[in-house]
């Protein structure tokens, strides 16, 4: 047997792979975030308190406002996951999907109950529809850690293919 065929090993290498991921995102878009910021911070206080002395304008407050919110989005998300733990929940899979989101990546997502989780093709593989998982995942990224199929609990395959009645329609 193959050190690579064991499935802790496997597990453990994946997660570490995912911790580089949100680490090489905070590298990436942390700085941005920052000096997005301070340039927000310069230029509200120098348009509000000194009257554009130093060329700012209202327009730029907005854009460096705008940069500010989506650079702090990604960095922060990141690290919150950088520095917490792993979720883990189990559900029913009530989508599973896959796209791609740039020329080159193909990202899958699975819906597990009011989640939608990110993860690659590995670790989604044989992960149908319908299917009991559980899956480990980083709660502010949304990104899958590891997930696996198991056996759902006694009367939760009945309470799952129940549907809400509507009254009125």
């Amino acid at each position: 047997m193959n050190w690579q065929d064991d499935p802790e090993i496997v597990r453990l290498s994946h997660h570490g792979s995912v911790r580089g991921r949100l680490l090489r995102s905070v590298v990436l878009w942390g700085p941005f975030f920052i000096a997005s910021l301070a340039g927000l911070l310069f230029f509200t206080f120098d348009r509000a308190f000194l009257g554009g002395d130093h060329g700012g304008t209202w327009f730029l407050v907005i854009v460096l406002l705008i940069l500010t919110v989506l650079f702090g989005f990604q960095a922060i998300q990141s690290f919150l996951d950088y520095i917490g733990d792993p979720k883990v929940e189990t559900g029913f899979v009530g989508r599973r999907w896959s796209r791609s989101d740039s020329l080159v990546i193909k990202a899958h997502y699975i819906r597990l109950e009011k989640m939608i989780l990110r993860g690659d093709q590995m670790i989604l593989d044989g992960i149908r529809e319908g299917d009991y998982v559980e899956a480990t995942f980083y709660p502010h990224s949304a990104v899958l850690v590891w997930v696996e199929k198991k056996e759902p609990p006694e009367g939760a395959l009945e309470a799952s293919t129940k549907r809400p009645v509507i009254k009125g329609l």
